[in-house]
């Protein structure tokens, strides 16, 4: 008997055949990751089996700030990591495996904000104030940014360390006049009207960079990880666009927030497609002086203590 198949069933049967080739290790490589917009087409692939599809055995361990991944991975609980490049230039320094920063998803132009109070007028009306930030990770670094073009230091002001899931009970309660952060926690303390953004990541263009980081060892163990991430990264970017409503829907609710509030938190970001990253990773000695550039205010600043100029090359370059 002839079976006709239809183009359906053709494509699905495609899918079928591309997997089984395709077929993932049985070792999951796991990757932690924090609220964050710009991370959500990873969920996206990992929910819609993008990274089946390419072989990859991903397993995402979902974590509430940037400061619990970069801990989850220097204390060896996960494979690799979600993270500014800050986090990634401290993982191996906190004594965390040696890692190769392997995909950028975004650049943050806008998402990484300070919020403060109606009444302050700007950056330098913070003098002596208390403001809120996590102080091993990006936090204190758009922090000092922020202050250094009000011609201000860290020392004049004080800082208390705060965790992303604090932050918004912190400024209601009054115990910080400030406080560095982003979506969904911006979002949710913008909307009460006695706060107001003061200073953005858009204020200092391209130096808030985000990264997918692995392991040297997961690497070697999974010698095609790489290549099946950026493909998978590719296929939610391609299905976002083709889907929007359903990626939006997804990708917001894990968020906790609407899908227009997602869109528009997606326009302070410049979301990287795989041309833009080949372009990046093949230029891997500008992505590394943004390492060293970013080494030297976290070792200013107190962070991390190293010579950032014999800092490891973290910038993964294919064999």
């Amino acid at each position: 008997m002839m079976i006709k198949l239809g183009f359906s069933a053709l494509l699905i049967l495609s899918t079928l055949v591309l997997t089984a080739c395709n077929k993932a290790p049985e070792q999951a490589v796991t990757i932690a990751i924090n609220p964050w917009p710009g991370y959500e087409f990873l969920h996206l692939a990992k929910k819609k089996g993008f990274f089946q599809q390419t072989g990859a055995n991903i397993k995402i361990a979902q974590l509430s700030s940037l400061a619990n991944a970069q801990r989850a991975y220097t204390n060896g609980h996960v494979d690799g990591l979600a993270s500014t490049i800050i986090e990634a230039v401290q993982a191996e320094v906190l004594g965390g495996k040696p890692l190769k920063i392997i995909l950028i998803p975004d650049y943050s132009n806008g998402g990484d904000v300070i919020i403060t109070h109606r009444s302050v007028t700007n950056m330098a009306a913070l003098k002596g104030k208390t403001i809120g930030c996590e102080v091993s990770s990006l936090g204190i670094y758009l922090l000092q940014r922020a202050l250094e073009n009000a011609g201000l230091g860290l020392d004049d002001v004080t800082i208390i360390n705060t965790e992303q899931a604090d932050g918004e009970s912190s400024m209601l309660a009054g115990t910080i006049d400030a406080y560095v952060t982003y979506p969904p926690v911006s979002i949710a303390l913008t909307k009460h009207p006695q706060f107001k953004t003061i200073f953005s990541s858009a204020d200092i263009p391209n130096e808030i960079i985000d990264t997918v980081s692995l392991s040297e060892e997961a690497i070697k163990n999974n010698p095609q990880i790489v290549t099946q991430i950026r493909q998978a990264w590719q296929l939610a970017l391609d299905y976002t666009a083709k889907n929007p409503d359903d990626a939006y829907e997804i990708m917001a609710s894990r968020e906790g927030i609407t899908p227009g509030e997602f869109k528009d938190v997606l326009g302070d970001l410049s979301i990287l497609n795989t041309a833009q990253q080949e372009t990046l990773f093949n230029q891997p000695e500008l992505l590394q002086q943004a390492t060293r550039d970013v080494c030297k205010t976290l070792v200013h600043v107190g962070s991390i203590k190293t010579n950032c100029d014999s800092l490891p090359n973290i910038i993964y370059k294919a064999p």
